[in-house]
């Protein structure tokens, strides 16, 4: 077929194999929605060191999953708003982190900081 020397097919196979490689990265990379992995460290409850009598602290609202009513319940957080909220989600994909909220129109800083304790990413 192709008269190669040693050399040269030795190359070229080398070649070839670090395109497959680079492919594989690239689809690997791919599957990944942000092109990182996000993982968090594993903290105890406090319920671990105190033998269970700390107060339970008030649920918060996970915003990948909440429906619009459930969004009403957050300070300053009306129908409207709850819905855009729901909406920029359904149509840009889940939130990553809680700062994320700030891309929805009408949140500002001012209302984040509110929330931001109410509010989780989970």
């Amino acid at each position: 077929m192709f008269n190669l020397e040693r050399l040269e097919r030795g190359l070229l196979i080398f070649l070839l194999g670090t395109l497959l490689v680079g492919a594989g990265i690239i689809a690997y990379k791919k599957s990944f929605p942000t092109g990182y992995l996000r993982i968090e460290p594993s903290v105890p409850s406090p319920e671990t060191f105190s033998g269970g009598n700390v107060p339970k602290k008030h649920k918060k609202i996970n915003i990948n999953e909440a429906s619009s009513g459930e969004l009403t319940g957050l300070k300053g957080v009306g129908p409207t708003l709850a819905a855009r909220i729901v909406e920029y989600r359904s149509t840009k994909g889940m939130f990553l982190f809680k700062e994320d909220l700030k891309k929805v129109p009408r949140i500002g800083e001012k209302l984040f900081s509110k929330i931001k304790d109410d509010i989780s990413v989970e």
